[in-house]
């Protein structure tokens, strides 16, 4: 079953669509259930939303999933991006930090576009707006342990920002073929200089064949590279802090590759 509602961004001044997605035996039990919160929710439950025609299935997955027997259910939270600035207002806050591109991109068209810079908002609405009334209005465990953050590309590089920014609010993110090259040095420097203070832990992914611009033909070893290089830095930071990494041979960037590779984040956070 997933629930509709549309809540306002007090942060940002702005309305969202969120969907939530309860699992089969939520009316049925007085159960409380462990809840992931999810960028780009037009694209994770329903296919006629997504521009390529595919979702990532999760209520599918999931369900089908609880049906087996493999998890006593998870609530699902899916964020709409903004529609503000085309494709430009969803990157402006799924970081919080303006684009800076690297020097490979610095001939693309797109590089002089201001963009980014209110993730710190987008993320103050999760954990001080949304989370609240998540768990005020449905049967969740609240707990640190029990909320995950995840997303894609830009919704990856903002799921990793918001689970060490507010790592007393989310103990795990599923960064999903994560945009780094939008702002690597600024996310080097913010993970260098965090204090790791909970255990985190990061199911991260990429695809070998991951690209935002087809024409630019150092994108898919840009994406690889610099997911294996945060990895390592994720990996050597703090005994507290573990970063589960997967290699997608032949994956793309869309959501037919992640769904694919959805459960097995669920599974590397025992979520079951």
């Amino acid at each position: 079953m997933i629930v509709h509602k549309d809540m306002h961004i007090p942060q940002l001044g702005r309305q969202r669509h969120v969907r939530v997605y309860l699992p089969a035996n939520y009316d049925s039990s007085t159960q409380h259930f462990p809840v992931i919160y999810m960028h780009d929710g037009q694209n994770v439950f329903e296919p006629e939303l997504c521009i390529a025609g595919a979702s990532w299935q999760v209520a599918e997955q999931l369900d089908a999933r609880q049906a087996e027997g493999k998890t006593a259910g998870v609530i699902v939270v899916g964020i709409d991006c903004s529609q503000q600035r085309e494709q430009l207002g969803r990157r402006d806050e799924y970081s919080p930090w303006p684009f800076m591109p690297p020097a490979m991109l610095a001939n693309w068209e797109q590089a002089t576009v201001p963009q980014g810079g209110e993730g710190d908002a987008y993320c103050g609405f999760i954990v001080q707006t949304l989370k609240p009334y998540i768990d005020s209005h449905y049967r969740t465990l609240p707990e640190r342990e029990s909320t995950i953050i995840a997303g894609s590309s830009m919704g990856g590089f903002i799921s990793l920002y918001a689970a060490l920014k507010y790592q007393d609010t989310f103990s795990k993110a599923g960064v999903f073929s994560p945009a780094f090259w939008f702002a690597a040095e600024e996310m080097q420097t913010f993970i260098e200089q965090a204090r790791i203070e909970y255990p985190v832990e990061i199911y991260m992914d990429i695809g070998t064949h991951e690209t935002s611009d087809p024409a630019i033909a150092s994108f898919p070893a840009l994406y690889h590279d610099l997911a294996l290089e945060f990895a390592n830095i994720l990996n050597h930071k703090s005994h507290q802090l573990k970063c589960h990494f997967e290699v997608d041979r032949g994956g793309t960037h869309s959501e037919r590759a992640w769904a694919t590779r959805f459960i097995t984040m669920v599974e590397k956070f025992n979520l079951d």
